[in-house]
């Protein structure tokens, strides 16, 4: 039986969360810490020195790397890093192949603050042999984005001879960790093992018969001995500045960034999750993993920015957390990995957790223990749609 955060509407079935003695969850305990006892002034001193420390001055030598999708937390970094802090930066992206027009567009609106930009495509027979493995065994659409990104990052960084990496946000800091993990400043290899971001597995687990290392040879993380030899130096901005994807959102749409008219796709922000449709299923299996959607991590971190009331939260996670993807989606997925409707929602159910999940006399799924009531059915069908 799921137990939630008595202060936001987290549940105990979130990875690496963890609740205190009175019942907090981690994220919480990061927030408040992060209003009340972080010297920021001393941090953003500190941000500045790393800054002046690659800062290079020179026409053609980048002083740094962002990675950027073209969300609103990539077009805040590049605004920080270019605007603010005058640093000379490259902007990578991974090319999803399920990139969606508002993605495009905000990606050049990124480009129009006035930076150099790579837009890396990896191999697609590659991308979608190694999106089909990971879906069928991890019921992971997403771990092939992961990989790419966190991969394809040193991996340009070594091959250019350019040490600083610029990323947003500490995941586990925002979204729930230990308390350890509030004070991690970097995203390094040891950061991708210990928190399992990768399932566990390297590219060289993935490579069979079917799939060979040449066609996701970008994802060779590279050897410390590489990085070493360049100094490689990947911080957490987030870690520096205080992090508000809403402050942040307002910035970008300074630049050009829009949102999605039609509000949301999954969630409460229309400025969240626009640039991949392969997302929104990632969030999906989360409900069928975890019991719980993006509705909940959106309106626990409301709860944490003093914009929402938890009644106000629990409210909408009974009305709207696990809503089904629209049909596009999971329609456009099936076409890339070229499976059938069907097919996916076979594998859906196989990582359906049975230890959240029971059925009822109807032989209906629900949530044992969920915050909007115990008996509400699954809101995902597990037929063709």
């Amino acid at each position: 039986m799921l137990k939630y955060c008595k202060r936001c509407v987290t549940p105990d079935s979130r990875p690496h969360i963890e609740f205190n003695e009175n019942g907090i969850c981690s994220a919480c305990i990061a927030s408040e810490k992060k209003m009340a006892s972080i010297d920021w002034d001393a941090r953003k001193k500190s941000l500045g020195e790393i800054f002046d420390k690659y800062r290079l001055n020179i026409p053609g030598k980048y002083d740094c790397i962002v990675p950027v999708s073209g969300g609103k937390d990539s077009t805040y970094q590049v605004h920080m890093v270019k605007n603010e802090y005058r640093m000379n930066p490259l902007c990578i992206t991974f090319r999803t192949l399920a990139r969606t027009p508002r993605g495009e567009e905000n990606l050049q609106a990124l480009r129009n603050i006035g930076v150099d930009h790579v837009d890396f495509s990896p191999n697609p027979v590659g991308i979608n042999k190694l999106t089909k493995k990971a879906f069928n065994e991890l019921g992971d659409c997403s771990l092939v984005d992961h990989l790419a990104i966190y991969s394809i990052i040193p991996n340009l960084a070594v091959k250019l001879g350019i040490p600083l990496i610029i990323w947003g946000e500490n995941p586990l800091m925002e979204y729930g960790g230990s308390e350890s993990d509030f004070e991690v400043a970097r995203l390094n290899r040891d950061f991708l093992k210990k928190h399992d971001i990768l399932k566990g597995r390297s590219w060289e687990d993935w490579v069979s018969d079917n799939l060979s290392a040449f066609e996701i040879q970008s994802m060779i993380y590279p050897e410390d001995n590489e990085l070493e030899s360049i100094g490689y130096h990947p911080i957490f901005l987030g870690y520096y500045i205080p992090w508000d994807a809403k402050t942040n959102m307002e910035v970008a749409v300074r630049y050009g960034f829009k949102v999605r008219e039609k509000g949301p796709v999954m969630g409460l922000y229309d400025y969240a999750d626009l640039d991949c449709m392969n997302i929104v299923i990632h969030h999906y299996f989360k409900w069928l993993k975890f019991g719980f959607n993006r509705i909940t991590d959106n309106a626990s971190n409301e709860i944490r920015k003093g914009r929402m009331t938890r009644e106000e939260a629990v409210r909408l996670v009974k009305e709207r957390d696990g809503v089904k993807p629209p049909k596009e989606y999971i329609a456009a997925f099936c076409r890339q990995i070229n499976i059938t409707e069907k097919s996916f929602w076979e594998t859906a159910e196989k990582f359906r957790n049975k230890n959240i999940w029971k059925k009822d006399s109807n032989g209906e799924w629900y949530i044992e223990g969920w915050i909007g009531g115990d008996k509400v059915p699954d809101r995902f069908s597990n037929t063709p749609i």
